[in-house]
């Protein structure tokens, strides 16, 4: 079920999950308070750098991650942590060593593949993080960053980093699963550092003032399967991605100027099968469009399909790199 059709169904059933989302809501109370008073597991040798959000779906993280990557690795040995969501294994997956990759989807994740092709640090994915945290210090880590880890109350960090849509910091303001909500705001006084990422897909500022240091996301280009530039300004296309936001890619493919003919919505991770990928190619010959274009995110998963673009994003973060300074030299 695509993203669209999820906020389809919880409008429809709002009434019926409202109590369930308050149920949620209490948990997460509780948890809190549990941890708020337990002794939490510090690992020494390394930093340990958290970042996490508290919406559900395609907020920016993982190329923000990527970005704190390329800003530590050039001040010691750094290794990225993330969950192998959607995979339901629970083996630690050394993924790449200093940019020697190993490991490629469908056996990981398409977030620690694509993390260990954008940047040349050690990638570990797993859903044991204290398992992974120690395979991390065996190879001499400096810095750890933990991918999607606000909710890993167990573990001590030195650093905790929020990041939210700047635009809708907090969703529709609900608990799942009536909203997007997937952890309590009070989670932010845990944050040393808030992030809000502009994506451009708005103009409204946000109801509630927000204190966070924004940064930018932006389109640097799209490429071909060899990494070439391609010229895309006036042309047409058909997109697709599997993305918790795809609204925000809708918006990038405007803002470069390509006239989208039609746009495909999966769930988010997907894999995808030959039979998807040729029946994608098949529309786009039948609506006589010049490409097919998707997100990095989805085209580490079909590197070996030819035909097939995809958007290159980073994160401008030279504003916060003051503050990552300070850390460092803590």
């Amino acid at each position: 079920m695509n993203p669209d059709e999820i906020k389809k169904l919880q409008k429809k059933l709002k009434p019926v999950l409202l109590p369930l989302s308050l149920a949620y809501g209490a948990f997460l109370f509780l948890r809190d308070t549990y941890y708020s008073k337990k002794p939490k597991k510090v690992f020494e040798d390394a930093k340990i750098i958290s970042v996490g959000n508290i919406v559900a779906g395609g907020v920016g993280k993982t190329p923000f991650v990527i970005e704190l990557a390329k800003f530590f690795k050039t001040r010691g040995k750094t290794t990225v942590i993330t969950n192998n969501y959607p995979l339901k294994d629970k083996q630690v997956h050394l993924v790449s060593v200093d940019g020697s990759i190993f490991k490629k989807p469908p056996n990981i994740s398409d977030e620690p593949y694509m993390i260990a092709k954008k940047v040349d640090v050690n990638v570990i994915a797993s859903k044991k993080r204290e398992a992974a945290i120690e395979l991390a210090l065996g190879l001499k880590s400096k810095f750890i960053i933990l991918d999607d880890a606000l909710h890993k109350r167990s573990i001590k960090k030195d650093l905790e980093i929020c990041v939210l849509d700047k635009h809708k910091p907090f969703g529709d303001g609900l608990y799942l699963p009536a909203g997007m909500l997937r952890d309590s705001k009070r989670s932010l006084k845990l944050c040393n550092l808030t992030v809000c990422i502009d994506k451009g897909t708005a103009l409204e500022q946000p109801k509630e003032p927000l204190d966070c240091i924004d940064v930018k996301m932006e389109a640097v280009g799209v490429l071909n399967k060899n990494g070439e530039k391609v010229d895309v300004q006036d042309k047409t296309a058909l997109a697709f991605c599997g993305l918790g936001n795809p609204e925000g890619f809708k918006h990038t493919l405007d803002s470069l100027g390509i006239t989208v003919k039609k746009f495909v919505a999966f769930e988010d991770h997907h894999f995808y099968t030959h039979e998807e990928i040729e029946q994608l190619k098949k529309e786009k010959n039948a609506l006589d469009a010049d490409f097919l274009i998707t997100t990095l995110k989805d085209f580490v998963k079909l590197e070996s399909e030819n035909g097939i673009l995809y958007v290159n994003i980073e994160l401008n973060i030279e504003n916060l790199k003051d503050f990552l300074e300070g850390f460092v030299n803590e």
